[in-house]
């Protein structure tokens, strides 16, 4: 999730006060490769999860996997993927991952030449004010970023021309300074959680019957960079963007929300359209963001959608916890039965999106 410390600006509007040459106004960090990914380790970590994605588990929580969700989370957030930094070798090696696993689903590849990757550039040189943050990182180029984009299509010749995108960013800030001897920042809730709930979505709906309306499962890269995969998803999507009915994008669910009375969930923007309000009355345990005057509606790359008309917004249980952008943020502070709970939640409130001929319209004044 990006965020600012003092004000917010959306990644659209990053990119532009970068490309100007303004002041860039985000504290952001980024990230390169540092060291080559040790082929044994990072072999071995992908035959373990890749193994549990295609064992038969008794299904709980509405068909979930539990030991997937367990593997996909060690996984992204390990040590040897060096924290996923946008445009770097490990955010391609994550992207990998998922699209092995997309194929395994049996899912339709919705990315370059027949695949489940979108390769999207990313400026060359960087703009100068970005270049100036990446001091205290990992040097190295970082020309390109992607994408992940995986499509269920939907069983009736009419409604399965319209679609559900379900979405999270598959990056993080990679390695930085060094806070208490850690210099990985691995971004375990933020947001192999979410990426994690996309990739295990996918894996309950394809082994469903399919749903009249399609699903696309999209992971996004450098996102916490300036949103850039999500603007060349836009620009290069696989179906037309008037067919996207809505778009849920999840983002930091691998903790609670002390601010919530009880375990849930909150949706950005809850009212800016009447989208919340329906999947609360098919089950969504969604309530309005408790954070308001963080604004975090526009703190995803749920925005970039939602300026294109889009019904955009982010599912989150951020509850402002200190180990946000740092390298304490690792699995170890995730809680996995929340974090269950949450996509389990979800199932049957997006089954019914994807069944239905209703569609979400923003409310007075809620397009941004």
């Amino acid at each position: 999730m990006t965020f600012a410390r003092d004000s917010f600006h959306s990644p659209d509007d990053l990119a532009l006060a970068s490309a100007q040459g303004q002041e860039y106004p985000e504290d952001l960090h980024y990230t390169f490769p540092m060291r080559s990914l040790p082929r044994a380790v990072l072999f071995a970590t992908l035959l373990g999860v890749t193994a549990c994605h295609g064992q038969m588990v008794k299904p709980s929580h509405a068909g979930l996997c539990i030991p997937c969700i367990r593997g996909d989370m060690s996984f992204l957030a390990s040590d040897e993927l060096q924290g996923r930094g946008s445009g770097t070798r490990d955010e391609h090696l994550a992207a990998l991952y998922a699209a092995s696993l997309f194929t395994g689903f049996g899912l339709e590849p919705g990315g370059d030449d027949g695949s489940f990757l979108e390769k999207a550039p990313l400026p060359n040189p960087l703009p100068p004010n970005v270049a100036g943050r990446l001091e205290g990182f990992a040097p190295g180029p970082r020309t390109e970023t992607w994408n992940v984009v995986g499509i269920l299509r939907g069983s009736d010749p009419v409604a399965g021309k319209d679609a559900i995108l379900l979405t999270a960013h598959l990056d993080h800030l990679g390695i930085g300074p060094s806070k208490n001897g850690d210099r990985i920042y691995n971004g375990a809730d933020d947001d192999a959680s979410g990426t994690t709930a996309v990739i295990e979505l996918a894996r309950v709906f394809a082994r469903a019957a399919r749903p009249p309306r399609t699903l696309l499962f999209v992971l996004f890269g450098s996102e916490e960079i300036g949103g850039y995969g999500n603007r060349y998803f836009l620009d290069h999507p696989p179906l037309p963007l008037g067919r996207i009915v809505a778009n849920l994008e999840f983002e930091m669910i691998g903790r609670r929300d002390p601010a919530l009375p009880q375990d849930g969930l909150w949706l950005t923007g809850f009212d800016r359209s009447d989208l919340g309000p329906a999947l609360v009355r098919h089950g969504a345990p969604l309530v309005p963001d408790p954070h308001p005057t963080q604004n975090f509606f526009r703190r995803s790359d749920n925005y970039s959608l939602a300026r294109r008309g889009i019904i955009a917004q982010t599912i989150s249980s951020f509850g402002l916890h200190a180990d946000y952008h740092e390298p304490s943020d690792e699995i170890s502070r995730i809680d996995f039965p929340h974090l269950t709970r949450a996509i389990a939640s979800m199932v049957e409130p997006i089954e019914w999106l994807a069944q239905t001929s209703w569609k979400p319209q923003w409310l007075a004044n809620g397009r941004p």
